[in-house]
């Protein structure tokens, strides 16, 4: 499995790295402002120097302003957020809370509440995956960045970003089957993705495997009615 760079919009890359441990692709978002560099996420410390080369090749350089936001606490995204200033490393105040003493000392600003706009990107708490998961909006390009409240860990990647009908089918498939293992989760997980449905997004940028496109809303409904069926 290879590690790749892909453009989604003008102005958006994902960052798309391998884990061989994992058997799963970890992704990472940058995004193109008029003043700065807007990350979203930073994989395994491991993966340092691919994530390295990809930014160089985005156009990300030394002396960059980068402003850093991140979707949950897991290793497999906080990992190489000390390569960045901690002036400017956003994360949700309940994950901020569940780090380490070394790792808080990674984030110089935290935000609170289920949604709010935060400099360029608007966000919405998703607390399923982590206490302070969020999903991140960009205006501009229409992303919705949802982290691993639904993303296609295990999957392979094929063109990156597409509208993925298999993809879709096998993770409705998935859930389907999940529902019946916990059904104590699925409101919190409904809950989420009522909440992103508010934003009018074209593309689903998940944190591990393809990005979706096209038809987003419609798919996230699929989902809500496959987990409240019978309920």
């Amino acid at each position: 499995m290879s590690n790749l760079t892909k453009q989604l919009a003008s102005n958006v890359w994902a960052i798309i790295i391998y884990e061989p441990a994992w058997k799963s692709f970890i992704n990472s978002y940058v995004i193109a402002k008029k003043d700065t560099f807007v990350l979203i996420d930073s994989h395994l410390r491991k993966h340092r120097p691919y994530f390295q080369q990809a930014l160089q090749q985005i156009g990300v350089k030394e002396n960059s302003e980068v402003t850093a936001f991140f979707t949950h606490r897991h290793a497999d995204h906080i990992g190489n957020a000390e390569l960045f200033s901690s002036r400017n490393n956003w994360i949700h105040l309940d994950d901020y809370y569940e780090l380490d003493d070394f790792s808080q000392t990674l984030f110089g600003h935290t935000f609170m509440g289920n949604s709010g706009d935060l400099q360029t990107l608007q966000f919405k708490q998703l607390p399923f995956h982590t206490e302070g998961s969020v999903a991140f909006y960009d205006k501009e390009s229409k992303i919705c960045f949802i982290g691993d409240h639904l993303c296609f860990f295990s999957a392979p990647i094929g063109n990156v970003v597409g509208f993925e009908a298999e993809h879709r089918q096998s993770y409705l498939e998935f859930i389907g089957r999940w529902k019946e293992r916990e059904p104590e989760r699925i409101e919190a997980f409904v809950q989420g993705l009522r909440a992103v449905m508010e934003w009018p997004m074209e593309m689903l940028a998940t944190g591990h495997g393809p990005v979706l496109q096209g038809e987003i809303k419609p798919f996230l409904q699929s989902i809500i009615t496959t987990l409240t069926a019978d309920a």
